[in-house]
């Protein structure tokens, strides 16, 4: 594990500048629980380390008045635990809870989690059904991007060279929300997911579905909404045939590979029973919330 420089800035101002500087020579390490194995097996040889871990406010949760503030070094063992994340807010808590081992999420970052870009992160499907926000600092200022659009590959994402995510911003949800998200792997939370299915589902008062939001991870390039069958729930009271129709909608949307986990025939069909149960439990915490 080699590299010529190691940097540990105090401020987002300082780290920007170094990253400017550095450019693409140059990788941020926040819980290290990717960066440190690709490191030692040379997969990375960057000529640069730019630790993140001498930023308190990177690990900050805050309530405020526009929604819930989560930064982007919060540890996801913190996450999983935070009281803040309560109602239809508390699927993010889901997802912390799904990664790995409880050394890894003791280390390992909701940042990291999300710009490690991995098809199967098991944090993105929560976020992005929630209408999580990224927000981003870098020489030219400060953006905010939606984060299903933060995503432009496996491996990959809007971030230029000079650019750091900071922060997720999760708006506030409506009364009668509910959100499920569902990890299927075949050794529980310490495998990476064979497929993850997220939904959120708000209901009306005359209990016909006024908002729906479905994510799918681990069965495309990135984490995917499936627009086609939400369009289908929306305006309509949810009955086991509507369920299972868009559950169909959601297999024939998504484009999965065969690896090692599993072929993609299965992880198709594991999409339509996926989708099925998270549908089913969305709308059942909507009716109790």
């Amino acid at each position: 594990m080699k590299f010529n420089a190691y940097y540990e800035p105090n401020t987002v101002e300082e780290c920007v500048q170094i990253l400017s500087e550095q450019g693409s020579d140059a990788k941020m390490l926040a819980g290290g629980t990717d960066l440190v194995i690709r490191l030692r097996s040379r997969v990375l040889k960057p000529k640069t380390v730019v630790s993140l871990n001498a930023i308190p406010e990177l690990s900050e949760v805050t309530l405020k008045e526009d929604g819930l503030y989560i930064g982007a070094m919060a540890r996801l063992m913190d996450v999983s635990k935070s009281k803040l994340l309560t109602g239809a807010w508390k699927i993010v808590k889901t997802g912390a809870g799904n990664v790995s081992s409880m050394q890894v999420r003791n280390n390992a970052t909701l940042g990291g989690n999300t710009c490690n870009a991995s098809p199967s992160a098991d944090t993105v499907p929560g976020l992005v059904v929630s209408g999580a926000v990224a927000n981003i600092v870098g020489k030219n200022g400060d953006r905010s991007v939606l984060l299903e659009d933060f995503f432009t590959g496996p491996g990959k994402t809007v971030l230029a060279d000079d650019e750091m995510l900071v922060s997720f911003k999760l708006p506030k949800y409506a009364d009668k929300t509910g959100a499920v998200y569902k990890k299927y792997s075949i050794r529980g939370d310490t495998d990476i997911a064979i497929i993850g299915v997220a939904g959120k589902i708000t209901l009306n008062d005359q209990g016909e579905v006024a908002d729906v939001k479905i994510a799918l991870g681990g069965v495309a390039p990135t984490v995917m909404r499936v627009p086609k069958a939400e369009d289908l729930l929306t305006g309509k009271k949810l009955t086991f045939q509507l369920i299972e129709e868009a559950a169909v909608i959601a297999s024939e949307s998504c484009t999965p590979i065969t690896d090692a986990r599993a072929t993609k025939e299965y992880r198709t069909e594991m999409v339509k029973v996926w989708v099925r149960h998270v549908l089913t439990d969305a709308a059942q915490e909507a009716q109790n919330n």
